[in-house]
């Protein structure tokens, strides 16, 4: 059924979402750029509080389908909270060895679900999270060392991990908990950013916000976290890693481009880069060729 068959009355419920998306969009660009000329500070903490908002958007039916064949537990992460966790084990006595997933920023465990099924099947646990603010897991402001943060104290429950998948900033955390000492033999990273602060400018630029104040709102998010932007750089986090790993990115991708999944993989050492075509950024964790791809680097790294 094509749009033009849908009676108009359902074409324009449909699109009502969408415009009020980019009036809000509107109002608040509008907002900083007067906040960034004339109260700089107000408009830094702003923009810090945006950055470190993760999104929540819906669950497709494929997840929803994926995610019925996982054991669901929550559990208490620190001071992180209360995060859900999600297992699917092999038939068979164990121990068997394990996948950890790791989703990106605004995502969930569900979107990297589909590869649960094949590797289960292969004979692997495969466990994750939800990491704070997002999925099933309670809301709150989230960070990229939020994320490394539940790695770590997860990895330190239920590692050593035989593999390691992270997904955009999922990857990125993937690889900082690494060179902090996380043990897993192999790791999968998929369309992973370079460094946090290019994104950063990039909101506050879409925002209407000054260079200024872009910088403000970095200093405030590494001021709450005692953490340097520059301790997430994946290239040279990469750099003195020594795991087999495999590095995949859609040339499509219009949230990570290639060139930065380009960069790590030419500073991991002996990192496999595979590139698709057509999958975006989302696209690509369900699409049978990614598990293809994983499957493939898991027999030839065994």
């Amino acid at each position: 059924m094509t749009d033009s068959s849908v009676p108009s009355i359902v074409r324009r419920r449909r699109k009502l979402p969408q415009i009020k998306k980019l009036a809000m969009l509107a109002a608040l660009r509008s907002q900083m750029w007067v906040m960034s000329r004339t109260s700089p500070d107000t408009a830094a903490a702003r923009l810090a509080d945006l950055f470190t908002t993760p999104p929540r958007p819906s669950v497709r039916h494929w997840e929803r389908h994926a995610m019925t064949q996982a054991r669901y537990t929550r559990r208490r992460f620190g001071a992180l909270g209360f995060l859900s966790l999600y297992r699917w084990v092999p038939e068979g006595n164990g121990p068997h060895p394990k996948v950890l997933l790791m989703h990106g920023f605004g995502g969930r465990i569900s979107q990297l679900s589909g590869l649960a099924e094949p590797l289960v099947a292969a004979g692997y646990e495969v466990v994750g999270f939800d990491a704070p603010g997002h999925g099933q897991s309670p809301k709150r402001n989230a960070g990229l060392p939020d994320f490394v943060d539940a790695l770590e104290m997860f990895a330190t429950q239920e590692g050593p991990f035989d593999t390691v998948v992270g997904h955009s900033m999922g990857g990125a955390a993937v690889a900082t908990a690494l060179r902090r000492g996380m043990v897993a033999k192999r790791a999968v990273l998929i369309a992973p950013p370079a460094y946090p602060g290019t994104y950063l400018a990039q909101t506050g630029r879409m925002l209407g916000a000054t260079e200024k104040v872009s910088g403000r709102a970095q200093a405030l998010i590494e001021a709450r976290y005692g953490r340097a932007f520059d301790e997430f750089r994946t290239p040279l986090n990469a750099s003195v890693l020594n795991q087999d790993a495999l590095i995949l990115h859609d040339c499509n991708d219009q949230q990570v481009p290639l060139s930065e999944g380009e960069q790590v993989a030419k500073a991991w050492e002996g990192a496999q880069f595979e590139i698709t075509e057509g999958l975006g950024h989302t696209r690509i964790l369900q699409a049978p060729s990614t598990v293809a791809l994983v499957q493939k680097f898991l027999m030839e790294t065994t």
